[in-house]
């Protein structure tokens, strides 16, 4: 909030281009505003909000307790409110080299709901009282010693800091979000659902002019980019989504050739129909029994990239994964599983090649916003539910500076 009239003394009132010390004995030279706040409320407001910024976009105060969301109980199935709770804690001190940052939007992604899940997993599930953990697009309010000049006040930036509206961060743990890119984009495009569609095709699909690539949860957050980039590197490109809803949307906002109702009665007909050569790359985040009708129309020597396993991972059932195994033997078909987290440095090369296409405008960024902290429970049901096409971000707060082209 902003400082209040009566918490400026009269002292504090000067002229434009005079110098003044707070407390620290530090100099501070405000040249475009016509009072500064000393000593009354110094105690309330940290000297980095100063720096070389205007007080009316950052003398503003933290609240009194940061809020977090934490796992209260496993839910069985799908996720809903009753299964987290807020915390309140205190803002920690800022240690050496550590920064404090505004949480503005956070991302929502399958991973999370199957982190709440105890069950062996690829993913080391949620402690109840635990944190939920998150990609977020933020915003630097705060800056204690020796920090980088690219983490200044004001510095908008990505990380993984979860469901919390405050979060004290070292610079190793964020990425600048520059003013190149709207801020959504770094959530989507730029972020884990572009990222894991081009890093994984470039290093292992081996993409081929006039063969057909074949992407199940098509309009999911990470299918979307999948089938883009598939149509750019000159594929057939066929969708599996749920409903007509999805599927059209595969189509005409995305690009496919062609997309097919998994929840249609004539699914595995209408598949068929749609692979008449049969798949040449099969780009798989979902696995089970929509997998397996995909083997079974696969073309001599595929390639599949198992990308997710959304059923089997959502589940304490192995039975649930792939059975269909024989039809990869009769194809000849080749395996490749694929986690970013194995490829940092190729994770960052696919971020500046992003980049590239996103300037020549080249993919589209699919996202749905949800407004509230207190809704991001809620809002990961629904999307484990499959209410979205897309990306689900939920927007905490609105950035407190004007950078020109960030937008959220």
């Amino acid at each position: 909030m902003r400082i209040p009239e009566a918490m400026i003394s009269a002292e504090a009132m000067v002229k434009a281009d005079d110098w003044r010390t707070f407390g620290s004995g530090e100099l501070i030279c405000q040249e475009d505003l016509a009072k500064i706040c000393i000593s009354d409320c110094a105690q309330n407001y940290s000297l980095s909000y100063f720096a070389g910024q205007s007080i009316e976009s950052y003398m503003q105060t933290l609240p009194e307790f940061n809020q977090r969301f934490v796992l209260k109980s496993r839910p069985k199935d799908l996720p809903g409110p009753e299964h987290f709770e807020i915390e309140d804690l205190a803002h920690p001190q800022l240690g050496h080299g550590q920064v404090r940052v505004r949480v503005l939007m956070v991302a929502l992604s399958p991973w999370q709901g199957q982190r709440l899940k105890d069950f062996k997993n690829y993913a080391k599930p949620f402690e109840i009282g635990e944190m939920i953990d998150c990609d977020v697009l933020g915003e630097v309010v705060e800056i204690g010693a020796d920090i980088d000049d690219a983490y200044g006040i004001g510095t908008r930036v990505t990380g993984r800091l979860g469901w919390q509206k405050f979060a004290t961060a070292s610079p190793s743990e964020l990425l600048p979000a520059t003013g190149d890119f709207g801020g959504r984009l770094w959530l989507t495009a730029l972020s884990s659902p572009g990222l894991t569609a081009y890093c994984a095709l470039d290093m292992f699909a081996q993409p081929m002019p006039g063969q057909t690539l074949v992407v199940t949860s098509a309009a999911g957050s990470v299918g979307a980019y999948a089938v883009q980039l598939g149509k750019l590197a000159g594929m057939r490109v066929v969708g599996i989504a749920g409903g007509e809803e999805k599927c059209a949307h595969v189509v005409k906002q995305l690009g496919a050739d062609h997309c097919v109702d998994y929840r249609d009665k004539a699914f595995e007909r209408e598949l068929g129909f749609a692979l008449p050569n049969g798949c040449d790359l099969f780009f798989d985040t979902v696995g089970g029994q929509v997998a397996d009708s995909v083997f079974d129309n696969l073309a001599k020597y595929a390639r599949v990239l198992v990308v997710g396993r959304t059923v089997s991972n959502n589940s304490d059932r192995p039975d649930l994964d792939y059975i269909n195994m024989r039809q990869l033997w009769a194809r000849e078909a080749s395996i490749q599983c694929f986690s970013r987290y194995s490829y940092p440095r190729e994770w960052a090369a696919s971020r500046e090649r992003m980049m590239a296409l996103c300037k020549q405008g080249l993919v589209k960024s699919i996202d749905n916003v949800v407004d509230g902290f207190e809704q991001s429970p809620r809002a990961l049901h629904d999307m484990l539910a499959g209410k979205y096409t897309g990306k689900v971000l939920v927007r905490y707060a609105d950035p407190a500076t004007n950078q020109g082209s960030i937008e959220l």
